[in-house]
């Protein structure tokens, strides 16, 4: 599956996303500016800027990836009125609660706190489109529809960035060549810019297409427990939960 995800986001990228690829870049800058500003007076407050726009940028990444219309004041949606707001932050600070508890665990800690980061990736997602589950109900709903899919969501994060960094590492060595080596320096020092500047938007389009893939797989999802539905059924066969 990882190669179709990634031939999926490449498709997207062929297209020449600009407006995407524009916004990813403002939507890091701003994050870092207003987290900074908001985080000097009050670092809560900074911390809550950073998780909404990052949010409204998973959210951009999807409709991207889709193919729907995007814009900068898309930017903005998590900030759209109260309720959005508090949703999005106390589902993602349940979330993060839970992952740093399960880094607290003595020896394998940080092994478990890794598994809930990508076990909870979607959350996100399903705090925002999913709005009859329950804020703290969403990292449950994201642990059943990545049954399956954690290993393959963390290659597809750890293949293109040991990728780069074993070419980086062959044009630093080259480098080290007399008069030659400027020419690989240079390649490598581009190679550096176009990476930063590119991998996040490539990192938000695979994750939505793991989003898109995930939710095309099962008919449904209980509400209440997050169980993944093969079939049609009237209620949850996990919890006894009616499906609607």
């Amino acid at each position: 599956m990882m190669m179709t995800i990634y031939g999926r986001a490449l498709k997207v990228l062929l297209k020449k996303p600009f407006k995407l690829w524009g916004l990813s870049l403002l939507a890091i800058a701003l994050s870092g500016a207003l987290s900074a500003l908001c985080g000097f007076a009050v670092p809560i407050l900074g911390i809550a800027v950073g998780l909404l726009i990052s949010t409204a940028m998973t959210i951009i990444f999807l409709r991207g990836y889709r193919g729907e219309d995007v814009d900068v004041l898309q930017l903005f949606a998590c900030f759209k009125d109260w309720a959005t707001a508090k949703r999005v932050l106390l589902g993602l600070g349940w979330m993060y609660l839970w992952i740093f508890l399960w880094s607290l665990i003595p020896i394998v800690g940080p092994i478990f706190a890794l598994i809930r980061v990508y076990e909870y990736r979607l959350t996100p997602y399903i705090l925002v489109f999913e709005p009859e589950v329950p804020i703290t109900e969403a990292i449950k709903v994201s642990s059943q529809k990545t049954m399956g899919y954690k290993l393959q969501m963390w290659l597809a994060d750890f293949v293109y960035a040991a990728l780069f960094g074993i070419v980086a590492f062959v044009l630093g060595l080259f480098s080290a060549i007399p008069v030659l080596g400027l020419l690989f320096a240079l390649v490598l020092i581009v190679l550096c810019i176009a990476f930063i500047v590119l991998a996040p938007l490539f990192a938000g389009l695979v994750q939505a297409a793991f989003y898109e893939e995930i939710n095309s797989v099962a008919v449904a999802y209980c509400s209440g427990c997050g169980f993944k539905l093969t079939e049609k059924v009237d209620t949850c066969p996990n919890c006894g939960r009616p499906i609607q």
